[in-house]
């Protein structure tokens, strides 16, 4: 999982609610026969995507759907091919890419310096942060952020392999660090008090908020880290790089790459100055 400033600043919070869940089974990408109208002898753009990360990135009744899959089918467009979304565990993304089975990640990809040495980068298109979300009751034990996390009673949970489990991690014990699969089994642990706080992209724990606020969950809107998300791709495939940073820069100078964020994350432009 937007200029960010270094005194992060939030002033509300709403997301759409939309479902999700798949789960890839065997060892490699699974094909999603899902693909843009296309012309004889088109070629395909092959899109490596993890679909449980709702607004971001899911299924809805069968298809992949979110922000990111909106992105991948206007870069499609734009460069002449159609797209085909290869569904893969998270862990699975780069190294598919580097093994030639997918082309592009558009997956909500952090940029760090430890991917960066592995694959190229687009230019980021989105600025987030980590998040907590906790029980309404627990609310203002964490007002503060990282200092309320790092108490040894404190159980944080997080999704195993993500920027917040590395974030916890350089930070916190791991006997204070409770790993999960997804998303939906550290809202479990959350209802059933095994960790006081899920840290997790901020638009993911926005919408959970939103979407399980009544049932007593509340994200705290104190980032714990400034993030950029972009695309990876193979950092022999300049042309790829090009193209993609040319449909970035379009969507900028016109306006369309905020009204995207929007539509799938309301109020994306009032939590923050959304200036690259």
């Amino acid at each position: 999982m937007r200029s960010l400033s270094d005194h992060y600043f939030l002033k509300g919070l709403l997301l759409p609610c939309l479902v999700l869940l798949v789960l890839v089974s065997g060892c490699g990408p699974k094909d999603v026969h899902q693909e843009t109208a296309s012309v004889a002898g088109q070629p395909v753009l092959r899109v490596g995507i993890t679909p449980n990360a709702r607004p971001m990135s899911f299924l809805e009744q069968g298809n992949v759907a979110g922000l990111e899959a909106d992105f991948a089918r206007g870069l499609a467009k734009a460069i002449q091919r159609r797209v085909r979304f290869v569904q893969l565990k998270w862990e699975d993304q780069i190294p598919a890419l580097l093994a030639g089975k997918t082309d592009i990640i558009m997956s909500a990809m952090t940029i760090t310096p430890a991917r960066g040495y592995r694959i190229a980068f687009s230019q980021p298109y989105m600025v987030t942060g980590q998040v907590s979300l906790v029980r309404v009751q627990d609310r203002n034990r964490f007002g503060t952020g990282f200092t309320d996390l790092l108490h040894p009673m404190i159980k944080v949970g997080v999704v195993r392999s993500t920027t917040g489990d590395l974030l916890i991690s350089q930070r916190k014990n791991s006997r204070g660090i409770v790993r999960y699969d997804n998303a939906d089994q550290a809202l479990a642990g959350l209802f059933d008090k095994e960790i006081d706080a899920f840290v997790y992209d901020l638009p993911m724990n926005f919408y959970l908020g939103a979407l399980y606020g009544d049932k007593g969950l509340v994200p705290i809107t104190t980032p714990l880290s400034r993030e950029q998300l972009a695309w990876g791709m193979r950092k022999e495939d300049a042309e790829l790089l090009d193209m993609a940073n040319a449909y970035l820069m379009q969507l900028r100078e016109s306006g369309r790459l905020e009204q995207m964020i929007v539509q799938w994350i309301p109020f994306y432009a009032s939590v923050y100055n959304t200036g690259q």
